[in-house]
């Protein structure tokens, strides 16, 4: 998976949060690759906020919000070739990290 997608977790009780997993690349001389490794962030699907994937013009500033100071940031999900998944973080319980891996697992 080397794009960004929107992912709905579901509850027990029905309901559902909306978080956006952003694969982190690598660049190699053929392009990029995913290196197993995903970043979750809150989706406000309220706002209808949009995934924005084309790539930065070759003289601007990147100048995103550090992870740890962004408010959206969920954690992440590493992935190895075994298919073994490990979350990094606190704000989501097993249910959900296992939810997220699986739609990963399903779409790498």
């Amino acid at each position: 998976m080397i794009n960004p997608a929107y992912f709905n977790i579901q509850h027990e009780d029905g309901s559902k949060r909306a978080v956006i997993i952003e694969p982190v690349l690598q660049k190699t001389t053929g392009g990029v690759m995913a290196t197993g490794n995903y970043k979750i962030y809150k989706n406000s699907v309220d706002n209808q906020s949009g995934l924005f994937t084309e790539k930065l013009e070759i003289d601007e500033k990147n100048d995103d919000l550090a992870d740890e100071s962004n408010p959206d940031f969920l954690g992440n999900i590493s992935i190895d070739v075994n298919g073994k998944w490990h979350y990094e973080g606190s704000l989501l319980n097993a249910g959900e990290q296992g939810e997220v891996a699986g739609y990963i697992k399903r779409h790498q």
